[in-house]
């Protein structure tokens, strides 16, 4: 079982690198030997209140048109989803793959809680356990 929520985890870091097509871990000043994780880099934007302006600066322009910006808030809410510090918290593969395809064939409305098998982890998410 513990391999399956590190695989899980893996998954969301890669999701991730594919987002922002950028490393795991990312140099954020040129001039002094500094680093943060990926997946930090994108919790931060993803807790704001609208993270979709700062999300688009995360986004690998080649990107572009192919994947529209809801699209890939949606995606990452799953890399978040996906690389919970808690392992408990984070969804199975079996909810990944039902979400991915969801995401890839409909416009309908998503949210985050379509990814989890039942409405208590959707709240033992929310309320931090």
């Amino acid at each position: 079982m513990a391999m399956l929520l590190q695989n899980v985890y893996a998954f969301g870091v890669a999701l991730c690198e594919l987002i922002s097509a950028k490393e795991a871990v990312v140099r954020t000043n040129e001039y002094v030997a500094e680093s943060r994780g990926l997946v930090d880099l994108f919790e931060n934007v993803l807790n704001r209140a609208d993270p979709r302006e700062d999300l688009g600066k995360f986004v690998d322009p080649r990107l572009g048109d192919y994947c529209p910006l809801d699209s890939i808030c949606k995606k990452a809410q799953l890399a978040k989803a996906c690389t919970q510090e808690n392992p408990q918290l984070r969804p199975s593969m079996r909810s990944i793959v039902v979400a991915l395809m969801t995401l890839t064939s409909s416009k309908d409305d998503w949210d985050v809680r379509s990814f989890y098998e039942s409405e208590a982890e959707l709240v033992n998410l929310m309320s931090g356990r």
